[in-house]
């Protein structure tokens, strides 16, 4: 049953992932900004209960090193969910998620350089690399799909979901080496993590001049916001007791790959977000698309082989 249950945890982890953005397209005039925060206290209602849950269980321990690694990880993860949320607001959810497949690059990279979870022989950076050019082969086809009407829109999109898996690849390894080098304990870790998101989102709201705008924001929205945060406090938390068990360089690429394949298909099949593309243009569009998320799942699976 031991290999089976971070298989389970992953797909559940993938779900509430490739669902988190949902609630955003129903409330499309909310500043990034703004729903980024109310999304924060989504998730940090998640971690308390979680955290709760540990504390009737076991006596409770805060290491400082880990647990402050695992704060400043918030405030990385931060920089790039609002850059995922700009990118989803100007892209889609569909092509946004299928470009941050480069997350399982930069997290298999830094599982190997910082956490020590494999050796790697030269056979195995040669397949790596071939997984690497698939998952980049695929993220190029994706973005020959972009209107050329919203031209300037979509490619601000594209460079704003380029740019957040830098930030999210960095986040995994900063929130892992606390959990599986120096042991804190996972529920901890996802609590001291959305502390330190919750002060980078007001930092950044602050920075803006939005704090205003964010208190006077309508009610529904907020609720959205918490909604799409729990969404991803549920999922943050399944991953990282996925990534605690089989370690990082398994357990992202395939995360990432299933949650493709969940943003996709809420993005094309419900949200119909290949309309953005002329008539003409949609069929030889959704083709492209479909074989580029191909790819880019390919490329996870190659990688995922080391």
């Amino acid at each position: 049953m031991e290999p089976i249950l971070p298989i389970v945890l992953i797909i559940f982890s993938a779900l509430f992932f490739g669902s988190q953005f949902v609630p955003k397209k129903f409330c499309k005039n909310f500043d990034d900004l703004g729903y980024n925060v109310s999304m924060i206290f989504g998730i940090l209602l998640n971690a308390m209960i979680w955290f709760a849950v540990i504390s009737f269980q076991e006596k409770i321990c805060f290491p400082f090193a880990p647990t402050a690694l695992s704060f400043f990880a918030g405030i990385v993860w931060v920089f790039g969910n609002i850059l995922l949320i700009s990118a989803v607001s100007k892209i889609g959810m569909a092509r946004s998620f299928t470009i941050i497949n480069l997350v399982s690059i930069i997290s298999f990279a830094g599982a190997v350089l910082f956490l020590g979870e494999m050796r790697v022989a030269i056979n195995l950076i040669l397949t790596a690399f071939a997984g690497v050019v698939i998952i980049m082969s695929g993220c190029i086809l994706i973005t020959l799909t972009t209107s050329k009407k919203e031209k300037l829109k979509s490619k601000k999109g594209l460079i704003y979901a380029f740019l957040s898996s830098f930030f999210f690849g960095s986040f995994n390894i900063m929130i892992m080496y606390s959990i599986n080098v120096r042991h804190l304990h996972v529920n901890i870790a996802a609590l001291f993590l959305t502390l330190g998101a919750v002060l980078g989102g007001f930092i950044i709201l602050l920075k803006k001049g939005k704090v205003q705008y964010w208190f006077n924001a309508k009610k529904r929205w907020h609720g959205l916001g918490v909604s799409g945060g729990v969404l991803w406090g549920m999922g943050n938390v399944l991953s990282l007791y996925a990534m605690q068990k089989i370690g990082v360089s398994v357990s992202i690429p395939m995360i990432q790959g299933f949650i493709t394949i969940i943003s996709a298909l809420w993005g094309i099949a419900v949200f119909r977000e290949m309309h953005d593309v002329i008539p003409e243009r949609r069929k030889k569009a959704l083709i492209m698309f479909i074989t580029g998320m191909i790819l880019t799942i390919a490329g996870v699976w190659v990688i995922n082989q080391v």
